[in-house]
């Protein structure tokens, strides 16, 4: 959001731009509602990829695969928990929030998740309830909070009755909601600044060279949707999709796209329209 303000506010000054990972201005700018809903809606995609990918690995590379149908849908894997842990019981709340918090963007992390959520099919989720404790401190807290204050005070005016917007955020992603939900849009339902000088668009300009997008096909932060809207808002952009997963490229590495990157940054060169890097490997390779 930095980059594409300030390429709308300032397009004489852009020499070269690279933005991965691109949040959809227009929502973000209506409200933290609308912005989270869409940077929510590919949690069960994602989360479906890596139940894909894991049955398709086999328990060699994936300690999950044996336990997953042929369908391998995350309800079904989902309803089979909470499992026993040595303090009490994982809800579902906790084990969604080591998913969305700790793995979901991170595709390196992906055969830890498997093993987590083989203990907890199990009967042990032990594993799970001690990531998702992390996000429960105080420090985690604290380290949102700068963040927060620039959100809140980018946000329209948003709805006073959060729950409801939690019910809407559930339905979009019941993986993803319970945590962004409530850690990151809820203090905006309460701010008490307004901010002064928000910049809510036009988000069309035109600087003298493209503006280099990068769009990873499966990033549960910030979809590619949002990527795509965006080149088709700004006057002079290129979109380069990232045939991966995680949060931007630098998540699952492709040395095609840094190469992209490089040439681009150095002689000013973009890459063609419709250009498609893939990731060097797979998660459970």
């Amino acid at each position: 959001m930095v980059g594409q303000t300030y390429a709308n506010l300032f397009p004489r000054r852009v020499r070269v731009m690279v933005l991965d990972g691109v949040v959809d201005p227009v929502a973000y700018a209506r409200g933290t509602d609308t912005w989270l809903a869409g940077s929510l809606a590919d949690d069960g995609r994602v989360f479906a990829e890596f139940l894909r990918l894991c049955g398709s690995a086999g328990p060699s590379r994936c300690a999950l695969a044996g336990d997953l149908t042929a369908t391998g849908s995350a309800g079904e894997l989902l309803a089979r928990l909470p499992g026993a842990t040595r303090g009490g019981r994982l809800t579902v709340e906790e084990a969604v929030t080591a998913i969305k918090g700790r793995h979901l963007a991170s595709p390196s992390t992906w055969p830890q998740l498997a093993r987590d959520l083989k203990a907890a099919v199990d009967g042990d989720g032990s594993a799970l309830e001690a990531t998702a404790s992390a996000f429960a401190t105080e420090r985690f807290h604290r380290s949102l909070e700068p963040a927060q204050v620039t959100v809140c005070a980018d946000a329209a005016a948003p709805p006073r009755a959060w729950p409801r917007v939690m019910d809407r955020l559930t339905r979009i992603s019941p993986i993803g909601a319970p945590l962004i939900g409530w850690t990151v849009g809820a203090p905006c339902a309460s701010w008490p600044v307004p901010g002064a000088d928000r910049y809510a668009g036009p988000w069309g300009a035109s600087t003298p060279n493209p503006i280099l997008l990068v769009g990873t096909t499966f990033d549960p932060d910030t979809p590619l949707a949002g990527a795509r809207h965006a080149e088709r808002l700004l006057g002079n952009a290129v979109l380069l999709t990232h045939d991966g997963y995680g949060r931007s490229s630098a998540a699952d590495p492709s040395t095609c796209v840094a190469a992209a990157i490089a040439r681009y940054l150095v002689d000013v060169v973009a890459p063609a329209r419709g250009t498609v890097c893939r990731a060097d490997g797979r998660p459970f390779d």
